[in-house]
């Protein structure tokens, strides 16, 4: 029992001289993660279309697909966000810091909680399908192009994929490259989006190990920062199926609304090019990486 209060006695004493800040400010904060202005949500808000994570209207939200995904097949079968990109604003600061404010430490906490959210929900989902809940998962992480990885010195899809996997225990595959580099797209409707990334990623070269990989998952993961249009999450999907993945679903910190670039400040794929804007500017411009 003394031992006990010895130890609660040093806790204490090093939470004094030592207090929990907030990863994005450095604030004090309660949870060693963010402080009350910079708390990161659980999920997005309302009804979310399974396949593409947008909002579903209040007709449809026992739909299984949103109308968009009813029109044209989104190439995912599920994919899970942690915020909406717009109606939380908070995960813009979060994202804008750790993509381009030089803040790739920001990776653990962002992909903690991503990792937490997606598996109380693959929980849910495997029950509702019979499956074991312990199911096999790969993640893969959306390539970012070398020149683009040189300049900013360091990929944080990657970064993204490696701490979701850490948190739960699952094997990370970077099993796909991007071929070249694709342009900022402006206010390109979706079409021109699909065909800036049209065969923009390959396989890596050693194919099949990637192969041997995606084989033994029963789901694959891909996962990224921001789906707006979808046009590289399809794309990266498409890939994998020809590589041989079962099931492809996509994990996104963000969901932004296709057609809502203007509004948001964002430019499609999610991808912001003004990294000062991480540092306090209000303009937020995002590109394709």
């Amino acid at each position: 029992m003394q031992g006990r209060r010895s130890g609660e006695w040093l806790e204490d004493l090093l939470q004094a001289l030592y207090p929990p800040l907030c990863w994005l400010c450095g604030h004090g904060t309660a949870d060693g993660v963010a402080c009350d202005a910079h708390a990161l949500p659980a999920a997005p808000p309302g009804a979310r279309c399974p396949r593409c994570a947008a909002q579903l209207p209040r007709a449809l939200e026992r739909s299984d697909r949103c109308a968009a995904c009813r029109r044209e097949p989104f190439g995912l079968e599920r994919t899970f966000a942690l915020a909406d990109y717009r109606a939380q604003p908070t995960i813009r600061e979060w994202i804008l810091a750790f993509k381009h404010g030089s803040r790739r430490e920001l990776a653990g906490p962002l992909g903690a909680a991503l990792s937490d959210c997606v598996r109380e929900r693959l929980e849910t989902l495997a029950e509702a399908e019979g499956e074991r809940a312990e199911v096999a998962h790969v993640l893969v992480p959306v390539p970012l192009h070398t020149w683009r990885r040189v300049e900013r010195g360091y990929d944080q899809a990657a970064l993204l994929a490696r701490a979701v996997g850490e948190r739960g225990g699952w094997p990370v595959a970077e099993v796909l490259r991007r071929t070249r580099a694709t342009t900022v797209q402006g206010e390109a409707g979706s079409s021109s989006r699909s065909a800036n990334v049209h065969e923009a990623f390959a396989p890596v070269r050693f194919a099949p190990l990637a192969r041997r990989r995606l084989a033994r998952a029963s789901w694959c993961w891909l996962v990224d920062d921001v789906c707006t249009s979808g046009a590289t999450l399809r794309e990266c999907a498409r890939v994998l199926r020809r590589l041989g993945a079962r099931r492809v679903g996509a994990l996104v910190l963000a969901r932004a609304a296709d057609g809502a670039e203007s509004e948001l400040g964002i430019e499609p794929d999610s991808h912001a090019h003004a990294g000062e804007a991480a540092r306090g500017r209000t303009m937020e411009t995002l590109d394709s990486s």
